[in-house]
């Protein structure tokens, strides 16, 4: 037999609801602003709070696993092995690998410092990737949530006291050898790191909001210049450097959500008959456009579209040329015509390192065989740094591997194996010589963490 419930009843259960909730938050409040008078039944209250997304944040790590790996294109391969053998560059190299990529045992990204020629972990950063969460309060359409199922240490950049500065796609951190935070800059930072020559850090930015034109949503990428306390120094949108320097026509090209996609900054550290000292080379993806500007006269100094495409990683070389990580990509629709998804396609079959002469206005790919011998292929993302003796150091970053070639040989090979079918995904990681590293090693051997 059904009962209906008195309407008295329904009024008593909500207003009596209503006020267990508003106490609850109210001692919750009172609790987390630092009151300790409520002892261990402030702690459970605290826990009580924080059970809802911490059993979102669970049953979405159990849904999807890691995001930090790929699939594993390179079977031979397993740290710096193939077939099984340690090749004879890798002991013949006096480096280190300053890798940045997923660590199966720790269940997080890793940045570790590696010898080279006898694969030793001289030192690593693994901070509580919760804890960074806790101090990212810029609430971004453009930033993705921080958790450890995703989180990358992106670019991590080695300072001379040991400390390492890294992003994800949000704040700017600086950690120091115990892996504590040093300081978090808010914000959406994404791609490159990069110390100038007075010791500031230069990174990729997006304004918000956009400062370009009100009417306009597109991502506005700019260029930030931060101390090294974490002070936000200077920011400017590209688009307005564009515009300013008479180049507004780039903007339209392709026009969509995301027409620039700065991915990134190097400062230059010398005078030179073609830039100067501060000046900044950029790379600008989705306009497949490298330039040379000063931002102390607000000038593009020298700005070229391709030969590239969908370009990455910008370098000077010398006092007279650079050179342009090029993925040779165009993005094209689905063969399916019902399908909305862009494809990748590579056009030549393999990236290209592109070697620019300001002096005899020359280019050159001195590493087009090699590269297309040994399918460097990665669509997005990738690194490519001439080093001392002319080889050239390459993260492949979409397929987890990570080489050293010269223009005809293979020095060597690395990927971090997860299992057979999957390689740790890669994190625009940096080769270091020993020169860079000779005050910082003594650091780091003498440094010893308590947790």
């Amino acid at each position: 037999m059904d009962r209906k419930v008195p309407l008295y009843l329904v009024f008593i259960i909500i207003f009596f609801g209503t006020l267990i909730t508003i106490l609850f938050g109210a001692a919750v409040h009172h609790v987390m602003t630092g009151n300790k008078n409520l002892g261990s039944f402030g702690e459970n209250l605290l826990m009580a709070a924080e059970f809802p997304s911490l059993a979102k944040q669970a049953i979405k790590e159990i849904k999807t696993g890691t995001k930090l790996v790929t699939k594993n294109r390179f079977p031979e391969l397993d740290g710096f092995k193939k077939f099984g053998r340690i090749q004879a560059g890798v002991r013949e190299d006096d480096g280190y690998l300053l890798l940045s990529s997923y660590d199966k045992r720790k269940g997080q990204s890793v940045v570790q410092l590696i010898r080279i020629r006898d694969q030793k972990t001289i030192y690593e950063w693994v901070p509580d990737i919760d804890e960074l969460a806790k101090l990212d309060k810029h609430v971004s359409p453009h930033k993705k949530e921080l958790v450890k199922s995703s989180f990358r240490m992106v670019n991590p950049f080695l300072l001379n006291n040991g400390n390492i500065v890294f992003q994800d796609r949000a704040n700017l951190f600086q950690i120091d050898l115990c892996s504590v935070v040093k300081w978090s800059v808010n914000g959406v930072f994404h791609h490159s790191i990069e110390l100038d020559a007075d010791g500031n850090i230069w990174a990729p930015s997006i304004m918000e909001p956009g400062s370009y034109d009100e009417e306009l949503t597109f991502r506005d990428d700019a260029i930030s210049q931060i101390s090294p306390k974490g002070e936000l120094l200077f920011s400017k949108s590209i688009a307005e450097i564009l515009d300013e320097n008479g180049y507004r026509g780039l903007l339209a090209a392709g026009f969509n959500r995301n027409p620039i996609h700065l991915n990134d900054i190097q400062p230059a550290f010398i005078d030179s008959e073609f830039w100067k000292k501060g000046d900044l080379l950029l790379s600008m993806r989705n306009i497949s456009t490298v330039m040379l500007y000063r931002p102390s006269i607000n000038k593009i100094i020298w700005l070229s579209t391709g030969p590239w495409m969908n370009q990455h990683d910008v370098n000077f070389v010398g006092n007279h040329e650079i050179t342009v990580f090029g993925n040779n990509v165009i993005n094209s629709p689905s063969k399916n015509k019902y399908s909305k998804a862009i494809r990748r396609v590579l056009i030549d079959g393999h990236n290209n390192v592109y070697r620019y002469d300001f002096d005899t206005d020359t280019m050159i790919t001195p590493y087009n065989d090699i590269m297309k011998l040994m399918k460097v292929r990665t669509r997005t993302e990738g690194r490519g740094t001439i080093l001392d003796n002319g080889d050239v150091f390459i993260e492949e970053q979409n397929n987890g591997r990570i080489l050293r070639l010269s223009k005809d040989k293979v020095r060597w090979e690395y990927a971090r194996r997860i299992n057979e079918k999957q390689l740790a995904m890669l994190s625009w990681s940096r080769y270091m010589t020993q020169d860079q590293l000779e005050s910082i090693l003594p650091i780091l051997k003498n440094t010893s963490c308590v947790n």
